[in-house]
């Protein structure tokens, strides 16, 4: 598996204005020295986001319109395939998902094991 992450001219946008806003209220508070906020504009790396915790693309959801996977984790689309991970959540919350994630490996393997297992198909109707 192949995956490809770099920012879009959008979020240079974004970072451009954000650093301009930030900027300008720190000198409105009249500091005494300043460290400029300042957009970046290489490449994006993991190595400096260690602890980022990307979230999001195979969404968890009540509908198969709106979401990738079932509460169980299960895909819409194909019943036995479930999804484990941070990927479930559209966004993340500012803290580590790992307490989360791990409680809904558990709850989907429980339904996987005590459900699934007896009669495969759809744990949901959509």
């Amino acid at each position: 598996m192949r995956m490809t992450f770099d920012y879009k001219e959008n979020e240079h946008k974004i970072s451009r204005h954000i650093a301009g806003v930030m900027n300008d209220l720190a000198k409105s508070m009249q500091p005494t020295s300043i460290n400029p906020a300042v957009a970046r504009t290489d490449p994006w790396t993991v190595v400096p986001y260690q602890s980022t915790h990307n979230t999001g693309g195979t969404i968890m959801g009540n509908n198969p319109g709106n979401s990738a996977v079932n509460k169980y984790l299960q895909t819409w689309d194909c019943h036995n395939l479930f999804i484990m991970g941070a990927s479930v959540f559209p966004h993340n919350s500012a803290y580590n998902p790992t307490g989360p994630v791990g409680a809904l490996a558990y709850w989907a393997a429980d339904a996987l094991v005590n459900r699934y297992l007896k009669n495969p198909g759809p744990l949901v109707s959509a």
